[in-house]
C-alpha cells in the first residue's frame, strides 16, 4: 500500500458521511481532491455526492469509535466537526479492482493511492485494455526507439506486494515454482506471477507473452536504491530485430482462481495462438491406467517387453487400458550399437578389433587426465554460472580438445546426439516375422488395450532430422549449428556444449516441409493402428531458433503444422485429440496448445534420485495452477515398487491426471495400484487439474518448516484435498538443481476445511470428511470449520469432503468407496434427498462398485436397495436389499457392493429412512 501524502492545504475541508447501501457522501465545498488513505477530514455539512467519485472507502472516527454507517445518513449532525481517517478497502468490484496506467508511469488502481507497480517509462509504455472491455485488466505494450533482436525494458518498482508466486523457467524444457515477498524474489525468466496485494482480499496476476517475433519474461535487478522488476523480450535470433511488442498481460482481482482463469481467457481472445482448457476437450485415454516403457527398458525397448510388460500387469490384477510406447522405436543416425542385431555386432567388432585394442589402450594411459576432467566438470563446471571462469574453460574445452571425447560420451551414453533417420519402424520393430502393426493389433485383440500412443519428438527426434532424410524425402532440411542466446546460457550454462550446440540440429523451416515431414511421420502410425502421440522435446526447437527466425517464430512453425497433423490423424472417440505435450514449457511452446489438450507438467520422476520426489510434488503443483488453465496437467508416469510410491500415487489420486507407471515387468505393487485402478482397468479421476489450496498458494511448502502442501480438486459429488509434507528439498535458480534444503525435515500440523475446496465456498454446509489412511468420518458445521492432522516428511493424508444433504429431521451425505485413494470419484451423480408420500426419505445416487462404500448419516436408515437384476423385470423386482453397517457415534453408513454388471457400469443406490 502506498504511504499517506501530506498536503501544503493541512487537511481538506471536506464533509464526508460515509456510504450506506444505496447512500452518497456529502460535502459542502465544490471543490473535490482525491482523498488519501490517512489524511484527516472535518465532517460538514449536506450537499450529495456519489461516492464513487471517492472511490471505495472505509471510515473510522480519529478516536477510534467504530463507527455505525447504518445511522450515519439519518444523522448526519452527529459527526459534525469530527475529524475521519479515510482508509482504503475494496467496495464495489468494478472500484476495487479496476487498474489503470497514468501518465507519470504508475500501474495503480483507480480510484484508490494503491499502486502496483511505480517507475515505468512513459515514452516506453503504453496500455490498452483487452477485447472482455474489462477496467480490471492492462495489456502493456513497448515500444523502443531502436530496433533490436533483445530489449531489458524496467517496469519500475513493485509497490504493492505481501507475497507473490512465481513460475520461471528451471531450463529450457521445464519451469518451477518460486516463492517469496517482494520483487528479489522474481527468479530469472520468470513466466507466471501472481501477486498477493492484500491477505486473501486482493490479488495481482501478471502474464509475460509471445507477440511480434519476440517472447517476454520476467525478472528482477537489484539497483543501487532499490529492486527494480526487468521486462525481458528477445526473438531468439540475432538477425530477427523489433522496436516493440505486446509484452504483458497485467490484471487485479479478489479471487485467485478466478483472476488466472480470466487472464489466460483474455490472453487467448487477444492472441489466438492458443485456447484454454475449459474451451478444449480431453482425451476419453486419460481415464484409463496406463503404462509407459520408457523406465522399463528406456530405448531399448522391444515387442517382446512390452507384451511381457503388459501381461505382468494383468496378472498383477490391474489391467493397463492405455500404452505409450516411448524413445527407442524410431530409426535413427547413428544408430546406437546395442540395438544392432548380434549379427551386425559381431561383424563390427572383428572388423575392428584392432581399434578395440588401442582405444583401451589409450583409455589406460589417458585415465588420470580423464578423472582429473571429470572430477573438474562434477565439482566445478556443473553448477558454475554462465560467463564464469570455470564455465568460460569448459566451454573452450568442450568446443575444442574435447569435442570428440563428447561425441562419444553422447553416442554411447545417451541418445541426445541422433537424428530420425527414416519413417518407419526401425528393425526391432519392422522385420520379416513382426510389424508395429502386428503388435498394436495383438495388444488390443488379445490384452485389452484401448489407446496405444507412439513418442516422438517435436522435430523428429533429440538433434532433428538428418538431412540424409531430407534428401530422401525432398525436405529442405538445414543440420544448423544454433548459437545459444545469453539468457538460454543464464538459464542453462551447459546449453554451450550440448549435443544441439557442438554437432547441430536438423531443421525445416518453410511450412511446406512441415506439413509434408508430420505426413510422413505419422502416417505410418495410423497404418499400423496407433492412437495417438507423445510430442516431446518442444522446447527444445524454440531454444534452437538462432538463424533459423528465431525461436517464437520456428515454434510457431513446428507447433501449427504438429497440431494439424494430430488433429487430421490422431482424433479421440470423443472429438479431442490424442496427444500428450511434453518438455513444453517455454511460453513460446504452451501458447500455441490450440488443439491438444494435455501437457506434461513437470520434469520427469526420477527413480534414481531420491531428493527429486517431494521436489516433483511441488513443481507440478504449483505449475498447474497455470499451465492448468491451457491444458490438462500430466504428472508423468512414476513406479509402483518405490520408496517414494506412495507419496507419487497419492499425489496423482487426486491430480485429476492421467496415472500410468513405468514398472518393469513384474516389478509391481498391486495393492497400492488397486488403490488407484478399478479392476476394469479404469480411473476413478478427479474432474479439475489439482491446485495447491488457497491457504498455501504463497507458501513455501519446501523451506519454512511449518506449511504442508495441500492440492484441491473436485469429484462429481463434494471436492478432495490431499495434504503432503514436502519439506527439505527445493530447486536452486542459481546452482540450476534440486538443492537439499533439511536431510530430515520435522514433522507439520494442518488443518484442512471445506472452502479449501473452492468450489465449496458457495456450500453452507454442514460437511461430512473422510480420511483415508484412518478410516475415520468427521462432522463439520460449516465451511471454515477444519480437521487437524499431523505428517511427518513425506507422509500424506487424502480428505474427501462432501457437502450433507438436510430434508427435516435427515441429514445425509455420499462419500463413495474408502478403499480407493480418491474415494468420492466413484459416485456419478447423487440426488436431492426427496420425502415420498408415505413418509418415507429417499437418498438415490450412482457410484462405481465393487468394494466397501462409505456415507454419512445421522440416523439409522430402513434399508439400502441396490438395483440390478434384468431389463425384463420390473424396477421393484430388480432391487436388491444390501446389508449394512451403522455407526452412530461417527454417523458412518457402509455396505458392500458387487461387481458391476458390465464395464463402467455404475450401481444405481437407494437409501430408505
Amino acid at each position: 500500500m502506498a504511504a499517506p501524502t501530506k498536503t501544503s492545504r493541512g487537511y481538506i475541508p471536506l464533509l464526508l458521511l460515509v456510504w450506506s447501501a444505496m447512500g452518497s457522501i456529502h460535502v459542502t465545498n465544490a471543490f473535490v481532491p482525491t482523498i488519501q488513505p490517512g489524511l484527516m477530514v472535518p465532517v460538514e455539512t449536506t450537499k450529495a455526492m456519489p461516492r464513487s467519485a471517492l472511490g471505495p472507502l472505509w471510515s473510522t472516527i480519529s478516536e477510534e469509535e467504530e463507527i455505525d454507517r447504518s445511522l450515519l445518513k439519518k444523522q448526519p449532525n452527529k459527526l459534525k466537526g469530527k475529524k475521519i481517517r479515510v482508509i482504503a478497502k475494496k467496495a464495489k468490484e468494478e472500484d476495487a479492482n479496476c487498474l489503470e496506467l497514468d501518465p507519470v508511469g504508475r500501474l495503480r488502481l483507480c480510484h484508490t493511492p494503491d499502486i502496483l507497480l511505480q517507475g515505468l517509462d512513459p515514452s516506453v509504455w503504453s496500455a490498452s485494455r483487452p477485447k472482455s472491455g474489462k477496467t480490471n485488466s492492462l495489456f502493456l505494450h513497448t515500444s523502443h526507439p531502436e530496433s533490436q533482436s533483445e530489449h531489458q525494458t524496467s517496469l519500475g518498482s513493485l509497490i504493492s506486494c505481501r507475497r507473490l508466486l512465481a513460475c520461471a523457467r528451471q531450463n529450457r524444457y521445464w519451469m518451477g515454482p518460486k516463492a517469496g515477498e517482494g520483487p528479489e524474489d522474481i527468479p530469472f525468466d520468470t513466466q507466471f506471477l501472481l501477486i498477493e496485494i492484500e491477505e486473501d482480499q486482493q490479488y495481482a496476476l501478471m502474464l509475460p507473452l509471445v507477440d511480434n517475433g519476440f517472447r517476454a519474461s520476467l525478472s528482477h535487478n537489484a539497483g543501487a536504491n532499490q529492486i527494480e522488476v526487468v521486462c525481458a523480450a528477445e526473438s531468439g535470433d540475432a538477425a530477427v530485430t523489433g522496436t516493440g511488442m505486446r509484452a504483458l498481460y497485467v490484471a487485479v482481482g479478489e479471487d485467485p482462481f478466478k483472476l488466472v482463469q480470466e487472464g489466460f481467457a483474455n490472453v487467448a481472445e487477444a492472441t489466438g495462438t492458443f485456447q484454454t482448457l475449459d474451451k478444449k476437450k480431453v482425451p476419453s485415454s486419460i481415464n484409463d491406467f496406463g503404462w509407459c516403457t520408457w523406465d522399463a527398458f528406456y530405448s531399448k525397448v522391444s515387442p517382446e517387453g512390452i507384451l511381457e510388460g503388459v501381461q505382468a500387469l494383468k496378472d498383477a490384477g490391474v489391467p493397463p487400458r492405455t500404452i505409450i510406447l516411448d524413445d527407442g522405436w524410431q530409426q535413427v543416425n547413428p544408430s546406437p550399437p546395442d540395438w544392432l542385431e548380434p549379427k551386425e555386432k559381431k561383424e563390427e567388432k572383428d572388423d575392428n578389433i584392432l581399434s578395440s585394442i588401442m582405444n583401451a589402450i589409450v583409455e589406460t594411459v589417458a585415465n588420470p587426465f580423464v578423472k582429473l576432467v571429470t572430477s573438474f566438470y562434477t565439482n566445478v563446471v556443473r553448477t558454475a554460472p554462465h560467463g564464469s571462469i570455470p564455465n568460460m574453460i569448459w566451454s573452450f574445452l568442450a568446443n575444442n580438445v574435447l569435442k570428440g571425447g563428447l561425441w562419444d560420451f553422447f553416442d554411447s551414453e545417451t541418445d541426445f546426439n541422433r537424428q530420425l533417420d527414416g519413417f518407419e519402424a526401425n528393425h526391432k520393430f519392422e522385420g520379416s516375422d513382426k510389424t508395429l502393426k502386428g503388435l498394436v493389433t495383438e495388444l488390443k485383440e488379445d490384452h485389452g488395450i484401448k489407446s496405444v500412443y507412439c513418442w516422438h519428438a517435436l522435430h523428429g527426434y533429440w538433434r532433428g532430422v538428418s538431412e540424409d532424410v531430407g534428401r530422401r524425402y525432398n525436405l529442405d532440411v538445414t543440420n544448423s549449428f544454433p548459437k545459444p542466446s545469453q539468457s538460454l546460457m543464464k538459464l542453462e550454462p551447459h546449453a554451450a556444449w550440448d549435443p544441439v550446440s557442438l554437432f547441430g540440429v536438423g531443421v525445416m523451416t518453410n511450412k511446406d516441409d512441415l506439413e509434408k515431414f508430420y505426413t510422413h511421420l505419422h502416417t505410418p502410425l495410423v497404418q499400423a493402428g496407433v492412437d495417438g502421440v507423445k510430442v516431446d522435446v518442444q522446447s527444445g526447437v524454440s531454444s534452437a531458433g538462432d538463424g533459423v527466425g528465431g525461436g517464437p517464430h520456428i515454434s510457431k512453425l513446428y507447433m501449427k503444422a504438429m497440431e494439424a497433423s494430430v488433429s487430421k490423424r490422431f482424433p479421440s472417440d470423443n472429438g479431442a485429440v490424442n496427444c500428450i505435450n511434453c518438455m513444453c514449457h517455454s511460453t513460446e511452446n504452451l501458447y500455441r496448445h490450440k488443439e491438444t489438450s494435455v501437457a506434461r507438467a513437470s520434469e520427469d520422476f526420477f527413480p534414481d534420485r531420491p531428493e527429486s520426489h517431494t521436489a516433483h510434488l511441488v513443481n507440478v503443483a504449483y505449475n498447474s495452477l497455470f499451465l492448468g488453465e491451457i491444458c490438462l496437467p500430466d504428472w508423468d508416469m512414476f513406479h509402483s515398487k518405490h520408496e517414494s510410491a506412495e507419496l507419487h500415487a497419492a499425489a496423482r489420486a487426486i491430480g485429476g491426471c492421467p496415472v500410468y507407471v513405468s514398472d518393469k515387468p513384474g516389478q509391481h505393487d498391486p495393492e497400492l495400484l488397486s488403490k488407484l485402478v478399478m479392476p476394469d482397468g479404469s480411473l476413478l479421476r478427479a474432474t479439475q487439474p489439482g491446485r495447491p489450496t488457497r491457504d498455501c498458494l504463497f507458501s513455501d511448502v519446501t523451506a519454512d518448516q511449518k506449511t504442508a502442501l495441500k492440492i484441491w480438486n473436485m469429484n462429481q459429488n463434494g471436492g478432495v484435498v490431499g495434504a503432503f509434507n514436502v519439506q527439505g528439498v527445493a530447486w536452486n535458480f542459481d546452482t540450476h538443481e534440486n538443492e537439499v534444503l533439511d536431510p530430515s525435515p520435522s514433522s507439520v500440523t494442518t488443518l484442512v476445511k471445506p472452502y479449501d475446496i473452492e468450489y465449496l465456498r458457495d456450500a453452507q454446509g454442514p460437511f461430512a470428511v473422510w480420511r483415508h489412511r484412518t478410516g475415520t468420518m468427521d462432522f463439520l458445521e460449516d465451511g471454515n470449520s477444519a480437521v487437524k492432522t499431523k505428517l511427518h516428511h513425506r507422509d500424506w493424508e487424502i480428505f474427501t469432503i462432501c457437502p450433507i444433504q438436510v430434508k427435516g429431521l435427515i441429514m445425509w451425505a455420499p462419500i463413495g468407496l474408502p478403499d480407493m485413494m480418491n474415494t468420492g470419484g466413484s459416485i456419478l451423480s447423487t440426488g436431492e434427498l426427496e420425502e415420498g408420500t408415505d413418509g418415507t426419505t429417499r437418498a438415490k445416487f450412482e457410484t462405481r462398485g465393487p468394494g466397501r462404500f462409505v456415507s454419512f448419516a445421522n440416523t439409522k436408515p430402513k434399508r439400502v436397495l441396490l438395483a440390478g437384476g434384468s431389463a425384463s423385470e420390473s424396477q421393484q423386482q430388480r432391487q436388491q436389499s444390501l446389508s449394512f453397517s451403522y455407526d452412530k457415534e461417527s454417523g458412518e453408513l457402509s455396505f458392500d457392493l458387487p461387481e458391476e454388471l458390465s464395464e463402467g457400469e455404475a450401481h444405481h443406490i437407494t437409501v430408505e429412512w
